[in-house]
């Protein structure tokens, strides 16, 4: 019964052309740039650092998106008054619930494999054609698995607050807007009012902090940037999960 109700839900998202749209702007649009990056760039002959870490570079962005991924998987069916016939064919919501969850996980672990693969087959080919000296990961394996983590729980935070708003533009505007806007403005307020760096402790940018090849003296560890981030989107995770499975559709 589980499978039956995973198919479903990966069969709904993977044939929604809104959802291919941004899956595309997730995957197509950081691999042009940095293939063009690959041709133009790089004149000394060196790529400084791995690859990998340039690839990264990018990670903020595809795992933004692959937020809005996760609303579109909780709001699709609330906008098109679908909801109420998947909840009568399947009555147990902890399963809707669950698969939804896998649903986005899958297509954000498949989206990111994707954008991996093909940035590191492109920089081999490019930069051996260019003569560029250049390591593809070196001692950098740690930023694939941050890039891995980082877009799965982005994904997550966005099916999440889709769940909780029940409407595509209302989460779609907090997962873009907290990252990018609200968070730097409320914790660079707290930093400036008191003379601390609060900054420090903001959960979407110690995130994006993860696939960072360096860690700064004010920054935090990388195991206390993912406790702050995971603890951040848990608190959301919660709140999506209660209210789908007790109040009405």
């Amino acid at each position: 019964m589980m499978l039956s109700v995973l198919r479903s839900e990966l069969f709904k998202m993977t044939t929604t052309r809104a959802t291919k749209v941004i899956l595309g702007f997730a995957v197509v649009l950081p691999i042009v740039i940095y293939v063009l990056t690959l041709i133009f760039a790089f004149d000394g002959g060196v790529m400084e650092s791995p690859a990998v870490v340039n690839i990264a570079s990018v990670a903020p962005l595809v795992a933004l998106l692959l937020g809005v991924v996760g609303v579109m998987c909780a709001t699709q069916e609330y906008s098109q008054g679908t909801i109420r016939i998947t909840l009568v064919a399947t009555p147990h919501r902890v399963r809707v619930y669950v698969a939804k969850v896998l649903t986005t996980l899958t297509i954000a672990v498949v989206a990111t494999a994707v954008l991996l693969v093909f940035t590191m087959l492109s920089s081999v080919v490019i930069l051996n054609a260019r003569d560029v000296q250049f390591e593809l990961i070196g001692n950098d394996g740690r930023v694939v698995i941050s890039f891995f983590f980082l877009t799965a729980v982005l994904s997550v935070f966005g099916l999440s607050l889709g769940l909780i708003f029940k409407s595509g533009p209302g989460a779609i505007s907090a997962v873009l807007l907290w990252p990018t806007i609200a968070e730097g403005m409320v914790f660079g307020l707290l930093s400036a009012v008191t003379g601390d760096n609060y900054f420090r402790w903001a959960p979407i940018q110690n995130g994006f902090q993860l696939v960072s090849e360096y860690i700064m003296e004010d920054q935090n560890s990388w195991t206390v940037s993912a406790l702050i981030l995971c603890g951040f989107v848990a608190v959301f995770v919660f709140a999506g999960a209660s209210l789908f499975t007790k109040r009405d559709a």
